[in-house]
């Protein structure tokens, strides 16, 4: 019979605790108040610390052939064709480009299409650079400072001494950064 006391006031309890709790009304049309959020950062930026310089050489016979600046920090300069000989002293190297934005973020490189150099006192005679290459990557990341040194290189095509004749070459092209 212990146990039968209990059970009035347990029944109690449990029916007071069901009631006691204030019944809410269902809101077929809830209002919730979000959050939006928004960050601006740098805008990204490039600008070139040292141009693509193909440096000295000559044509020594007939022929052309081609030179290749290799895109990495160390110099590599390599003709190819038997008529085409490098020279010593025209300062060669890749480009190198210095590019600034929000640290850590990832950039995407677009490098350059067929670019024309083209001869400082006859337009007619031109050289063609193509199949372009880069240091890091197409796609790098900025360093914790923000910071990317891009290194890119290509390869000269040089004609015959007739088409190519002495003299100095120069040219534009575009590469492009943004953020990934």
């Amino acid at each position: 019979m212990k146990g039968k006391k209990w059970t009035p006031v347990l029944i109690t309890f449990l029916f007071w605790g069901v009631f006691s709790t204030p019944l809410r009304a269902m809101d077929p049309d809830p209002d919730i108040t979000g959050t939006a959020i928004a960050e601006l950062i740098e805008v990204l930026s490039a600008e070139e610390a040292s141009p693509l310089n193909f440096g000295r050489f000559f044509i020594d016979g007939q022929g052309g052939g081609t030179i290749s600046i290799t895109a990495s920090p160390a110099l590599e300069r390599i003709a190819s064709g038997n008529a085409l000989q490098l020279a010593s002293g025209g300062s060669p190297g890749p480009a190198v480009y210095q590019v600034t934005g929000y640290p850590q973020a990832s950039v995407n490189i677009t490098r350059p299409g067929p670019a024309l150099l083209i001869h400082a006192t006859n337009p007619a005679h031109r050289m063609l650079v193509d199949t372009w290459t880069s240091f890091p990557d197409n796609a790098s990341k900025l360093d914790v400072n923000g910071k990317l040194t891009f290194y890119l290189g290509a390869t000269l095509h040089v004609e015959t001494l007739s088409q190519n004749p002495v003299g100095v070459y120069s040219g534009t092209y575009n590469v492009t950064f943004a953020y990934d």
